[in-house]
């Protein structure tokens, strides 16, 4: 697989939108996600020269991990933490392939971050011949042909076979499965449900015996008009998004985890459930294109990547503990040999701070040594935590002035 389709085929076939956040006491605030761009983000990791050192799923350099196979399936600002961690080993290898460290603004880290979530919400190719299997126990083939084999009651499944998202399998599995279930219970079948890999195994088999040479793509999903949706679809009378919205089912972001095929397949499982409670309350079944599909999938898929609350004053505890104020004082008060933090103008959110971390390392690194201070390292939520603590100082602070306790644009560079 060549490059070129590996990180411009991944962003756009799987159609989803690109949105990461961080955790915050009002549904407003969640939804004011990261402006990140997944095209962008595959771009960048290219020009950056990322790709040198990092694997696309098996495509690229191999002194660092794959980051295209699940590496980075954690929130934010654990990754954040993972990068500070190994900062030191990588300006090692700068200095040995004598590489320029790459330096970002916060918004092309926001677009890198979110492209290297975005490939990890890609399942593997799935198993035909398992999917085969599946296909027939299942009962699948009791209403459905393929390939011109199986049964009639329901449509032929080879236009699957085109489809290289599986958003179009989603969108229609969720408007038809009223009727299914219904066509089901007549004919006295149980309703078959969906775990693991068994979507991309089907589709796999699918796509293998449809034998379509022609290829469908859903459009980049937008994370704003999936909100919309989520509203105006009546989605958030029955649920909730860290606890702002219905109770009646489970809060989505706390409990939607995984790909973008296992939300296929927990939207397919519980079905009856949310049509049930739907008749109840006299609403009718939402209907969705796959356009409006791929915006709502792309709306809640990363809210599982939102970090817990984290803790002003454990972050405190750690700005002391990892001696931070060796170099930069004080918070809010005094600075020492490097800039105070809370003054710093650039650093007004989670994502400016995680950005001057990486551009700043090796400044950072050159003083750790001069001061004899080892490198810090960051476990568990205690990125989250310090980052709290320096922003909640910062609010405490008076505003800075324009350019106060910031190395001039040239300096950075």
């Amino acid at each position: 697989m060549t490059l070129r389709w590996l990180v411009v085929g991944l962003a756009v076939v799987a159609g989803w939108g690109a949105l990461a956040g961080t955790s915050s006491a009002s549904h407003e605030a969640l939804s004011a996600l990261l402006p990140g761009n997944p095209l962008e983000g595959s771009r960048l990791f290219i020009e950056k020269g990322c790709l040198r050192c990092h694997a696309l799923q098996q495509v690229g350099g191999v002194t660092g991990p794959d980051l295209g196979r699940g590496t980075l399936t954690r929130p934010l600002l654990e990754i954040a933490g993972v990068m500070w961690n190994h900062l030191p080993g990588m300006e090692h290898v700068f200095q040995r392939e004598r590489i320029v460290r790459p330096t970002f603004r916060s918004a092309e880290m926001a677009s890198l971050i979110v492209f290297l979530y975005y490939l990890n919400s890609l399942d593997p190719t799935g198993d035909a011949t398992a999917g085969a299997r599946l296909f027939r126990q299942k009962g699948c083939e009791t209403c459905h042909s393929l390939g011109g084999k199986g049964g009639i009651v329901g449509p032929p499944l080879d236009k699957y076979g085109r489809y290289t998202s599986p958003l179009f399998l989603t969108t229609d599995l969720w408007k038809r499965g009223r009727i299914m279930a219904e066509k089901m219970r007549e004919m006295g079948m149980p309703r078959p449900t969906f775990e693991g890999n068994d979507i991309p195994d089907l589709l796999a088999y699918i796509r293998q015996t449809g034998g379509a040479l022609d290829r469908l793509y859903a459009p980049p999903g937008s994370p704003e008009r999936g909100a919309q949706l989520f509203t105006t679809r009546r989605c958030v009378q029955c649920h909730s998004i860290r606890g702002h919205g219905g109770r009646v089912g489970p809060d989505l972001g706390l409990t939607l985890k995984g790909s973008l095929m296992r939300i296929a397949g927990a939207m397919w499982n519980h079905g009856p459930e949310m049509w049930a409670e739907m008749a109840k309350r006299g609403i009718e079944v939402p209907s969705f294109s796959p356009e409006e599909m791929s915006d709502l999938v792309s709306y809640v898929y990363f809210f599982q990547f939102i970090d817990p609350p984290a803790d002003a004053r454990r972050g405190r505890a750690v700005y002391t503990e990892k001696r931070c104020g060796t170099c930069h004082g004080t918070p809010g008060i005094a600075e020492s040999v490097a800039p105070d933090l809370a003054k710093v103008e650039e650093l007004g959110t989670p994502l400016d701070v995680i950005t001057g971390m990486w551009n700043h390392a090796s400044q950072m690194g050159e003083m750790m040594l001069a001061q004899d201070i080892a490198w810090p390292i960051l476990k568990g939520g205690e990125m989250a935590d310090l980052i709290a603590y320096l922003l909640t100082v910062r609010e405490r602070s008076p505003k800075p002035v324009k350019g106060q306790g910031a190395e001039p644009e040239g300096k950075r560079r």
